[in-house]
């Protein structure tokens, strides 16, 4: 996860409640520029985010020909045959903060006669390329073909500009610049642009209050002296998780929202299930397994919003990409050995792993490989533990575990696996279901949070629904560990003809999975114009938060604390239903900085964020 850019204050932002409307003239004009493909680059667009590009597009066969960028610009046209192009970034890119813009096409065969203009804005994280591969590599690129779920008609011609986390105030100013065209597809995770200002912005007045650095700081072991280069990251992503609304702690997202052009944003997290916004001419597309709910409510609002998968782990890199569609095409090929597999690493803040392994210690191990046995089948079910789970146990618990034989060949173990646990992880979802899926094996999906007080939801409502909706039929769903054996029983693991059947739906899945999302991405944002409304804190509350922060920072020592810490430290109580596992880790290493658990060190930047419908005046 890359360190957040400091908080950029937008000029329509300024102090005083002020509609971000356009004049109802230029507002015509704007509108009719977005129309798709007549909005063309510009020079000055061109020279503010184009870098030296350090080696040339290769030239790759049709048949892993691939899309990899967007800004919904895209009236369908012709295209001539053979015209087939992919850049792809690698590791020597992008160095200097930002990704040179390319162009390029995806025309996946000699029949296809529709190519949609794309263009878009990637603001790259974790989260984002995870969500990034999916779109790229399965609905346009070398997964869909490995797997068949390209669609033989369309093709995709798109224009990218990427930004590494030190050039993402760069796409602030091409926001404010209003230099982004209309219906562009902007990709972004909110987590990690939360507004990150060491003690809300008001270092000064705390001091000024008597609170010293070194409480603010507390925890970096940079130097004797703490400068505040550990200190940037005091918001982050804990402010996210903690925090109430958090579209008061994120400037970017509020500008993106403000935008007078419509945007296809893409909030690519697992905890977008957090993010409650307001209806918008936007489209919203919710790339996070667990926000199905999140995703109902926005649409009953009268949204425009579609759903995607979190998308794909660990494929960072080209090479990556390679690795992962040559095993998902030797998996596909295989014949299936093994009845059950999973291997995942178990923390305290991964809490449905710890009652897996619970059970699976206490006797469950048996029950697997019994099951297992009497299918005719192997088992390759592991756990491995990591730090933290003295928090849970002590004295010292077994997190390491194996039930079966560790199979040599775990390139293509998930596809030669009849069923795959994917167990909720720090967040609630790990990544599996929609792997095992493209693998070829039936995932066993995580309903445990409905038998443990919804701990292993990580704040979201009904995390697994979007997958029941998708697939109840064809997917297992086990709401408590030790109900497992049973409950893939009374899915087919001992019926060899319906397990198989169960298996072959497994494509049909997928590839509704990949027409839903193409639809999504191709389809333009369809909302009538809106304007939104930022209200600045006043002095009044800009007084009341600073007074707040210093309660916080200047708190007492609770009961117990040990000699030499931080009060305001020392009485945060971690809790395992909290997602991530970097806040709730305490660890104040520089790398990570004086991490916030509460809005009083995470002030907000705005003091109220709103948007409203506006009625376009006719134009003459």
């Amino acid at each position: 996860r890359g360190a957040k850019p400091s908080a950029h204050r937008c000029p329509e932002h300024s102090r005083g409640r002020t509609w971000a409307a356009l004049r109802p003239q230029r507002a015509a004009a704007a509108m009719a520029d977005a129309t798709y493909g007549a909005s063309t680059p510009t020079e000055t667009e061109d020279e503010r985010t184009t870098l030296l590009q350090k080696r040339r597009p290769r030239r790759l066969r049709r048949s892993v020909a691939a899309a990899a960028a967007l800004i919904l610009c895209g009236t369908a046209v012709k295209v001539r045959r053979g015209s087939i192009r992919e850049y792809r970034l690698g590791s020597d890119v992008g160095e200097l903060g930002e990704y040179p813009t390319v162009t390029w096409e995806a025309v996946n065969n000699d029949s296809v006669d529709k190519v949609y203009d794309l263009e878009e804005h990637i603001l790259v994280t974790t989260e984002v390329n995870d969500a990034y591969v999916f779109f790229k590599e399965l609905l346009f690129g070398r997964l869909g073909r490995a797997t068949g779920t390209l669609s033989p008609s369309v093709g995709i011609r798109v224009k990218s500009h990427s930004y590494a986390t030190s050039a993402w105030n760069t796409f602030q100013s091409n926001l404010d610049d209003k230099l982004i065209k209309a219906n562009s597809i902007v990709w972004v995770s909110v987590v990690n642009t939360m507004d990150t200002l060491v003690a809300g912005g008001m270092q000064k007045e705390l001091n000024a209050m008597g609170v010293a650095d070194e409480v603010i700081y507390w925890g970096c072991n940079s130097g004797e002296t703490c400068d505040g280069s550990d200190g940037e990251l005091l918001v982050g992503e804990c402010v996210y998780t903690y925090g109430d609304d958090v579209l008061l702690h994120n400037t970017l997202l509020r500008t993106l929202l403000s935008y007078e052009l419509p945007l296809t944003i893409v909030l690519a997290s697992d905890l977008d299930c957090k993010t409650r916004l307001p209806v918008t001419h936007h489209k919203i597309i919710y790339a996070g397994d667990s926000s199905q709910a999140q995703f109902d409510e926005y649409v009953s609002r009268g949204g425009d919003a579609a759903w995607f998968p979190n998308g794909y782990e660990g494929a960072a890199t080209d090479d990556e990409v390679d690795e992962l569609v040559e095993n998902v095409e030797a998996s596909l090929k295989a014949d299936k050995d093994t009845l059950l597999s999973y291997s995942g690493s178990v923390i305290y803040r991964k809490p449905s792993r710890v009652r897996l392994g619970e059970w699976a210690i206490a006797g469950g191990i048996e029950e697997m490989e019994a099951l297992a046995e009497k299918s005719g089948l192997k088992l390759d079910v592991e756990s491995y533990g990591m730090y933290g789970m003295d928090l849970v146990h002590p004295e010292g618990p077994e997190v390491e575990w194996t039930a079966g034989t560790s199979d040599p060949d775990s390139d293509t173990l998930q596809g030669r696996s009849y069923y795959v646990l994917a167990p909720a992880g720090d967040v609630w979802t790990s990544g599996r279901t929609l792997e095992a899926l493209t693998y070829g094996a039936i995932p066993v999906v995580d309903e445990t949070y409905k038998t443990d007080n919804g701990v292993s939801a990580k704040g979201c409502d009904d995390p697994a629904l979007a997958w029941r909706n998708i697939a109840a039929d064809t997917f297992v769903f086990v709401d408590d560990w030790s109900k497992l054996p049973e409950t893939l029983i009374q899915n087919d693991a001992l019926d060899v003809e319906k397990r198989s059947a169960r298996v072959a739906r497994l494509h049909g899945v997928l590839r509704r999975v990949a027409d839903d999302a193409r639809d999504a991405i191709l389809t333009p944002p369809k909302n009538a114009k809106t304007v939104c409304e930022t209200v600045d804190l006043s002095d009044d509350q800009l007084q009341q938060l600073v007074q707040r922060a210093y309660d916080y920072y200047t708190q007492p020592a609770p009961e117990g604390a040990p000699a030499g810490g931080m009060p305001w430290f020392d009485a945060f109580v971690d809790n395992p239903a909290l997602p991530g596992n970097v806040c709730g880790s305490k660890d104040l290493g520089a790398s990570e900085g004086a991490l916030c658990f509460d809005e009083a060190c995470a002030l907000p930047t705005a003091a109220a964020f709103s948007c409203k419908a506006v009625d376009e005046e006719p134009t003459v």
